[in-house]
């Protein structure tokens, strides 16, 4: 397996670099296969990398005191995470296991640090990286004051349907489990949350959902 430079050239680290700088970063990068529910990282562990991902998807876990872990983030391929290591930080806030296969183009910490230090544009990148990572968190945190489980799922699946269909029927682009923490929701409030919206007309079997009325759905938003 080799590393596609032309992949990881269109990841947020790399924007707006000059060619010197983007061939400087792609002498710090690797490539890591993982197996679907393999950890890439655990929460606490001494950092060495910061990761693209290139396919498949990443969870990002945080654990309570008695070791059990909540999803708190869903990378998907050209997102990045553990890139607020560069400026500070020697261990990762966060797990990281694969939900799927995933290819993963991981940076060499020291080496990206120390590039960073002398490229502004790198700098640039890494804060936007931060910054909407912490928009995310945001808007995760007011979901959970301001909307119910089922209004979060309600949401997630009207924008998923065309702007001018009544009705629509689409697959889940992930397993259930990973929707649920892409929509801050434990498993079994997911489940709780499917049964409510059945009196809106939404169908889930598997991950095939069928919406009977987009309007209705709209409503219960």
């Amino acid at each position: 397996m080799s590393l596609d430079d032309e992949i990881v050239l269109r990841s947020e680290l790399f924007e707006g670099l000059d060619k010197k700088v983007c061939r400087s970063m792609l002498e710090l990068v690797g490539l890591r296969a993982v197996a679907v529910n393999e950890r890439i990282v655990a929460e606490g562990q001494r950092a060495s990398h910061v990761f693209c991902v290139l396919s498949g998807v990443v969870r990002l876990t945080k654990a309570e005191a008695g070791g059990r872990e909540a999803d708190v983030c869903i990378c998907e391929p050209g997102d990045c995470f553990g890139e607020y290591l560069v400026p500070m930080g020697d261990a990762y806030a966060h797990g990281a296991w694969a939900a799927a296969p995933v290819e993963l183009a991981q940076f060499d910490l020291p080496g990206l640090r120390a590039l960073a230090a002398e490229h502004g544009g790198i700098q640039r990148n890494v804060m936007r990286i931060m910054a909407r990572h912490l928009l995310g968190s945001l808007d995760c945190i007011a979901g959970d004051r301001l909307h119910t489980a089922a209004q979060r799922v309600a949401n997630y699946f009207v924008s998923r349907c065309p702007n001018s269909a009544s009705q629509a029927t689409f697959r889940l682009p992930y397993q259930k489990r990973v929707l649920a923490g892409k929509l801050g929701l434990a498993p079994e409030a997911l489940s709780r949350a499917f049964a409510a919206l059945s009196g809106a007309g939404v169908d889930v079997r598997g991950r095939t959902v069928c919406i009977g009325s987009v309007a209705q759905l709209r409503e219960a938003c």
